[in-house]
Formats: structure tokens, C-alpha cells, sequence
């Protein structure tokens, strides 16, 4: 990056705006501005107001820049970072043009357009200590790193987003109550952009995708929406070797080989001693099908549903190290909870001494429309399970995937603090129904989920992809944390080819 100096630009034409009527507001400290280390004159800032949101104005139209700094906010109700995309001459509307940074009243990092959420996600935060933003913008396209480090190579961004509200317009800094600015710095930016990428959705016309990875080939078992109601019913199957570049397989399992008539949901495979066991729901319960191999067919010896009745949808499996299997599903109750227990060694039935409530839906961004915790996924990370899961209803905007953890398969489970950590957005709907896999070479680790088929339209819906990973914590469990939704090209999944 190309970095400018602005020291004596700013010292001239820095421009305060004070966004609320300043009338009956106290006056309080000048904020305290840095350019590359060096105070910024006092004289050149004048600010009024205790809860005023204030604007220091540059005089920065570019349509691709970086920009970086330091903020540490100074008051418990301190709102802090960078406004972009304003109008040439800002008349005091906190409407125009886009606000990204950090709210310390609400712990997130945040990307609005006035009193629109362009995205957040939840950050712990604190008075008097600095965090570093970067923010990289090239035309319609902004990436925000948030940290209470500097950036470095291999971090994932606060989000990496499109929008179109707005297209031209000045830079500056924001801020709300009082904070403290350090170190800014802007310059050019040209993106770079890896030699073979991959950009969200890679397939059509699949929901609730169930990845098995299988001998160095991936297969999406996906419930199926197909256009017209008389076609065949059932468990469609796409397989590909990247996780990019998928073919339809046709059905893995049908209605005739099932019990059951319709709503073939969300299914889940495993492989144990050479059989595959498919478990999935049709009409609001949970079956089991099994094959010979991943292709299918698969097939219900018995055609009946697993019992007892209180088990309804979205089933997981998951096998610990020492060979004992636990079975997850979704009961309803007032919503949709996430129930647990031991799965029998027949892999059909669930011993029912052991069935545990684990997860309900309390927080706000597992309530939206409906009360709804599903979808779960668990995984062993360093001693810990995690178990992955969607909230809110499918078709609300605050459809998300959060994760709790746990020091055994049935709990307790605690949510983590800052849920969720993937919500859908304005420019990606329905981004949560998930699975778990990894990259050919091993190296990564990505998410799969569907997302709608567009912003105004849920079906067919289509499967997307994107990195998660954990990062080590000083105390306590690893944090799982993902880069996306993404609707912009990204590096192709890692391999050994390449």
C-alpha cells in the first residue's frame, strides 16, 4: 500500500460535524487525534456535546483506499471508527454515507448505513485499551480488520462484504461519546487477488447440506426443492474432489425406498464398519437408511421412523475417539430445541436413558420469527466438543450460526458469549444451515452452508463454502471463527495438487 502523508492536510482542513443538535449539549474534551504518530493541533478541532456523534471530516474521496488507525474508546457508551462513502458537503445527516468501528454499549463491530445493519459481529471490548481497525475498500467491495493487535498476514477480517448504498463520497473519523484516535494512516489500495478463486453460491438447488468426505472425494447430501411438486422425492446427491466444482448425482435415496411420503430434510452420514447410515427427516421425523456404498442407493430395511416420537429433525452423529457414538436431533417445544443422547451400537436406535436436553433457544439472534436452535454439528477440538448449530427461522434476517462448548458429548453446554458468529446479511440471505469439513490437503477447515436463492426469493436454494477456524485463547476453549458469509472471490480450498 501506497501510504500518503496527511499531516499538514489535516492540520488545515480537518472539519468537524457535529450530527445531533448541538443547542443544549455540554461541552467535553477534544478528542484526541494522531496522524502517523504526531498530535494533530487542538486548534484544528472543535467538538461539543457529551453524546454527540462527531464526525472529523477529510477532505478523501477516493474509491479504493486503505485506511488504518487505532481507536480506544474512553467513555462506557463510546462508539468509535471510520465513516466513508459521505457526501461531498455533509450537512449534519448521520444517514449518509457508512459508519464502521466499534461499539463499546453493545461489544460488536459493526458496518451501517444510518440505522441499517450492513453486518456485526460480537467483540469483547474494553475502555482504555487500543484496538487496531484496518479498512480496505475498493469500489463496492469493504473488508474491516478489527483486533487489539495490529494486522497480520493470515487474519480474518470483522467482515468482507458488497453493498451499494452508496458509491462515492469522503472519509473520515467517527465517533460517538468520547474516544481517542492514533496512528491513522491512508493510502491506495489495489487488492490483491489469488490466481484461481472460487466465489459463493458453487452450486444450485441444495439446502441443509450433509458433507461426508469420503476417500478424497466430498458428497453433499442435500434437501432437495425441485420445480416442479410431481417430480421424484428424496435425498438429492452432488459430489466434487475440491469442495468447488460439484455433479449431480441424481438421488441418493428416494421416497419409495423410505417411510414416509414428503419433507425429505436435512441429512446426515456416516460411515461405520463398510456401512453408510443416512439419517434424515421425512414428515417431521427422523429415519435411518443405509447403503453399501456413498453413491447409494439408500435404503430403509424397515420402513419406520426411529422412536421414541419426540425425536423430530436435523439429525448429527458424531463418534468420539474411544468409539462411543452419540446421536443429536431437534425436538419441538415451544420452538425448536436441541436435544442429545447415546446412539445405540445398531446406529438406529438411541439408548433413552441417556436423552439430554443441550441447547434452547433464549438468546435474541435464536428468536427472530420463531424460537428456533437446530441444525447442530459437534466436533472435538483439543479436549473440548463444539457444537455448531443455526437460530432464528430460515427465512429471517437474523438466520445465524452460533456454537457452544462442552467438556462431554451431553453437555453442559455453554453458548459462546459473542454468538453469533455467521449471520446472514443484506447481501447474502439464509446463510446458517451447515456442515463441517476439511480442505483435500487437510489444511483448512470450511464450513458449508446454503444460503437463499436470492435476497428476494429462498428456493431453490444453493450451497456455499467458506473458512472457519479456531484461534488459541490465553484461557479457556480455542475461539471458532469464520470468514463469511463471503459473496466476493476467494483462494480456491487448499490441495496437495497445488
Amino acid at each position: 500500500m501506497k501510504i500518503s502523508t496527511f499531516t499538514p492536510l489535516l492540520t488545515s482542513t480537518f472539519i468537524v460535524a457535529l450530527l445531533s443538535n448541538p443547542t443544549h449539549a455540554a461541552p467535553v474534551d477534544v478528542p484526541k487525534i494522531f496522524v502517523d504518530g504526531k498530535p494533530l493541533a487542538e486548534s484544528s478541532v472543535k467538538v461539543a456535546g457529551s453524546a454527540a456523534e462527531s464526525l472529523i471530516q477529510l477532505d478523501v474521496d477516493w474509491a479504493n483506499f486503505e485506511i488504518s488507525t487505532r481507536v480506544k474508546m474512553l467513555s462506557p457508551d463510546a462508539e468509535a471508527g471510520i465513516a466513508f462513502r459521505m457526501p461531498q458537503k455533509h450537512e449534519g445527516d448521520a444517514n449518509s454515507g457508512y459508519r464502521t468501528g466499534l461499539s463499546l454499549s453493545d461489544e460488536n463491530v459493526f458496518l451501517r448505513t444510518g440505522d441499517k445493519i450492513v453486518s456485526r459481529r460480537g467483540m469483547a471490548l474494553e475502555t482504555e485499551m487500543w484496538y487496531s481497525l484496518t479498512l480496505k475498500v475498493r469500489n463496492n467491495h469493504f473488508v474491516l480488520f478489527a483486533g487489539d493487535k495490529p494486522l497480520a498476514e493470515g487474519d480474518y477480517p470483522a467482515f468482507d462484504v458488497i453493498d451499494n448504498a452508496f458509491n462515492a463520497g469522503n472519509l473520515g473519523l467517527y465517533i460517538k461519546g468520547n474516544a481517542e484516535f492514533g496512528s491513522v494512516k491512508i493510502g491506495d489500495y489495489e487488492q490483491a487477488t489469488a490466481t484461481v478463486t472460487y466465489t459463493n453460491p458453487v452450486q444450485l438447488n441444495c439446502a441443509d447440506p450433509g458433507m461426508l468426505h469420503y476417500e478424497d472425494k466430498y458428497y453433499a447430501y442435500c434437501t432437495y426443492t425441485p420445480d416442479f411438486p410431481e417430480m421424484k422425492r428424496g435425498v438429492r446427491l452432488y459430489t466434487s474432489t475440491n469442495l468447488v466444482n460439484w455433479k449431480d448425482e441424481g438421488f441418493a435415496l428416494t421416497n419409495e425406498n423410505s417411510w414416509g411420503e414428503s419433507r425429505h430434510w436435512a441429512p446426515d452420514i456416516v460411515e461405520h464398519d463398510g456401512t453408510f447410515y443416512m439419517y434424515y427427516a421425512v414428515d417431521e421425523r427422523i429415519a435411518v437408511a443405509t447403503a453399501s456404498s456413498p453413491m447409494g442407493p439408500f435404503k430403509q430395511q424397515k420402513q419406520a421412523p426411529m422412536t421414541p416420537d419426540s425425536i423430530k429433525i436435523d439429525a448429527h452423529v458424531f463418534i468420539d475417539d474411544d468409539g462411543e457414538k452419540y446421536f443429536y436431533y431437534v425436538g419441538f417445544d415451544n420452538g425448536n430445541h436441541i436435544w442429545g443422547a447415546k446412539l445405540n451400537d445398531d446406529m438406529k436406535t438411541v439408548d433413552t436413558s441417556t436423552i439430554t436436553h443441550l441447547i434452547a433457544p433464549e438468546a435474541p439472534w435464536e428468536t427472530h420469527m420463531a424460537n428456533v436452535a437446530e441444525g447442530p454439528v459437534v466436533l472435538k477440538h483439543k479436549d473440548w466438543y463444539y457444537m455448531t448449530y443455526s437460530g432464528s427461522h430460515f427465512e429471517s434476517p437474523y438466520y445465524s450460526v452460533g456454537y457452544a462448548v462442552a467438556k462431554h458429548p451431553l453437555g453442559p453446554w455453554k453458548k459462546y458469549e459473542f454468538n453469533p458468529v455467521m449471520q446472514s446479511t443484506p447481501f447474502a440471505h439464509g446463510t446458517a444451515h451447515h456442515s463441517l469439513t476439511v480442505s483435500p490437503d487437510g489444511e483448512e477447515m470450511f464450513i458449508v452452508y446454503h444460503q437463499h436463492y436470492s435476497l428476494n426469493q429462498t428456493e431453490p436454494r444453493k450451497i456455499a463454502i467458506d473458512r472457519i477456524r479456531f484461534v488459541p485463547q490465553k484461557n479457556g476453549p480455542d475461539r471458532l471463527e469464520v470468514w463469511g458469509p463471503t459473496v466476493t472471490p476467494q483462494p480456491m480450498p487448499s490441495s496437495t495438487e497445488s
